[in-house]
Formats: structure tokens, C-alpha cells, sequence
């Protein structure tokens, strides 16, 4: 059965919704494909402990969904650290925002080696391993180590910079070489696809023809997967919530006013700011539309360990009233 690995998975709950786009890329495959999702449970522990098992397996359509707890003593480090106060902002051409660090790098990649062992020791032989986004740069190369040789694919789930925004990060070089271990690297456009291969061809001097590049792994290609979600299930999602008391209570209380919506994690590439700020710049313009237009953006707080996103989310608040004083009526 094949492996697809990512660092939290979706919890099993049909009539819950679907939080974040891994999730709701990834679900229907599991379900419908009969692959395992592997995965953190969220939890940590002391891996030298004689604690729960390691390895929990929940069923789900087809497939499976199979969770494992972290190392305690790595995990702050990897997620909160190299891999969301680093990577993240750097793939999103932030480099102000980048905060490198030895230690945390060093956690990510033991995290990294930690996840290829337990991967090992679960999948089959035959079984092809698929992995997902910027967490698990290195994982294919940890595989590898481990002498796995079978067919392995990643696929990035957000942008890849330009290669001047990239080099930037001092292990940008031992990285994407690492990630030269898969067969298969998946970018969501043409553009992230170029900037990864003239990066490889710039800064790690390795030729490129085409969407083939070789290095010491063997061959290793790179393409573009627009990644989409589930038409149908969305849409059944919508006629059923059409009927929640919720639902029709919020539209109720419009009383006619039209309604923009976002949902979104409080996160700086959301644009967040910018929308209160583009509403505020309408009812300036066209005070007409008082009364007409309203705004509801639910936004869930966000790996508020990080100081940017505790930041953000004050500066948030803080707009949001600004906004609603500038323009709100008494009711």
C-alpha cells in the first residue's frame, strides 16, 4: 500500500470541516485510493520512554490514516522554529521575516531523520512514498540513507521564491540537494518550477535539460501539478450546511446587506490587513454603500508561539475596530 507522509494529518471526522488546503487536497485520495497518511499526532514524548505506541492507525474509506508522536525534545525547534520562523517566510519571499538558526536546523533535521525511520519501519517494500511540503524537504534523502530505494515523489505546497531570495538562507545549498534524493518534485505553478531549476543550475552548478535533473541520487524530475480540491464533496458540503440553524441565523441578521466572507488562518500571506484595508477604502469612496455591504472574516489564530503571529493578530484587532468605528452604525 503506498505512503503519503506530511506533518499533521486531517482528523477522521466526515462531518467536520475541512481545515487547510493539504487536508483538503489529501483527503479525498486517502479515501478513495487506499493510500495510508502518515503523519504527527500533534503530540510529543520522550522517545527513550516507554510510552504509548508509537505508531496509531485509524481507518478512513480506503485508506488509512497512521499518526506518530514526536520527539520532545526536537519539536519546537522543527516546526516552531526552522520550519515556520525560517522556511516559511522565506517561501514566501519574505526574507525580512526569516529567522535561521543552527539549533533549530539542527532539530529539523533530526526530526527529518526521525520521520524516515519510522516510515521505514511501517511501509512495505514495494510501497511508493509521497511526500508533502516544506517540513519534509530532506526526508527523501533520509530514506535514501536508509537504503530505500524504491519510487519516491514531493510535492511543495507553497510558492518557491526567486533563486536570490533562496541562497539567502545559509542551508539553502545542503537542502535542495537533499531534495534532489526524489524521483518526482511537484510545484503548484510554472514559476516555482523555474526558480527551483535555475536555482540548482546557479548556486549548485548541476545541469538541468528540461524537467530532468541528475545528480548523485541518479535522475530526478521536476513538474507542475496545479493542485486542486474536490468539486463534489465541497458542494454537498454547501447544500448540507445550507440548512445548519447557524447558517441561517447569519443570514437572517443581514437583513438584505451583502456579505463578504473570508476564512483564512492569521498568517502574513493571507493578506489580512489588506482586506480590512481594501473595506475601508469602499465605504470611504462610496459611503453609499454603507448599509450594503458588511464583512465577516473568521480568522484562526495561528502558531501563536511565533512573535510575528501574536504581532499580527493584535494588528488585526486592532484594525478591525478602527474600521468598525470609522464606519459601523449604532446597530
Amino acid at each position: 500500500m503506498d505512503i503519503v507522509v506530511s506533518n499533521r494529518v486531517a482528523p477522521v471526522a466526515p462531518e467536520r470541516a475541512i481545515m487547510g488546503g493539504l487536508a483538503a487536497a489529501l483527503l479525498p485520495a486517502v479515501k478513495k485510493s487506499g493510500v495510508i497518511w502518515f503523519g504527527s499526532s500533534g503530540r510529543t514524548r520522550d522517545i527513550g520512554s516507554d510510552a504509548a505506541p508509537l505508531v496509531q492507525i485509524e481507518s478512513y474509506g480506503r485508506g488509512s490514516i497512521a499518526t506518530v508522536d514526536a520527539p520532545a525534545q526536537h519539536h519546537a525547534g522543527f516546526y516552531e522554529g526552522f520550519s515556520n520562523s525560517a522556511l516559511w517566510p522565506l517561501l514566501h519571499s519574505r526574507l525580512d521575516l526569516s529567522r535561521p538558526c543552527p539549533q533549530d536546523y539542527a532539530s529539523y533535521r533530526a526530526m527529518n531523520a526521525y520521520m524516515a525511520r519510522m516510515v521505514t519501519t511501517f511501509s512495505g517494500l514495494e510501497s511508493c512514498i509521497w511526500v508533502h511540503d516544506y517540513h519534509f524537504l530532506p526526508l527523501g534523502a533520509e530514506l535514501r540513507r536508509l537504503g530505500v530505494m524504491r519510487a519516491l515523489g514531493f510535492f511543495l505546497h507553497t510558492p518557491w521564491p526567486s533563486p536570490r531570495t533562496f541562497s539567502a538562507l545559509p542551508q539553502y545549498r545542503e537542502l535542495v540537494e537533499a531534495m534532489l534524493a526524489y524521483d518526482l518534485i511537484g510545484f503548484q505553478t510554472d514559476t516555482d518550477r523555474a526558480n527551483f531549476t535555475e536555482l540548482v543550475r546557479q548556486e549548485l552548478r548541476i545541469s538541468c535539460s528540461g524537467s530532468v535533473i541528475r545528480s548523485r541520487f541518479g535522475t530526478c524530475r521536476v513538474a507542475t501539478f496545479p493542485i486542486g480540491i474536490d468539486v463534489q464533496e465541497f458542494a454537498d458540503r454547501a447544500q448540507r450546511a445550507a440548512a445548519d440553524p447557524d447558517v441561517q441565523r447569519l443570514r437572517t441578521s443581514l437583513f438584505g446587506v451583502k456579505l463578504l466572507l473570508g476564512v483564512d488562518r492569521i498568517d502574513y500571506s493571507k493578506g489580512l490587513r489588506e482586506r480590512i484595508r481594501a473595506l475601508d477604502f469602499l465605504l470611504t469612496q462610496y459611503p453609499k454603500l454603507r448599509r450594503h455591504v458588511s464583512m465577516l472574516q473568521v480568522a484562526v489564530p495561528s502558531r501563536t508561539s511565533i512573535d510575528t503571529y501574536l504581532i499580527l493578530q493584535r494588528e488585526i484587532a486592532a484594525l478591525a475596530g478602527e474600521v468598525n468605528a470609522k464606519h459601523g452604525d449604532v446597530d
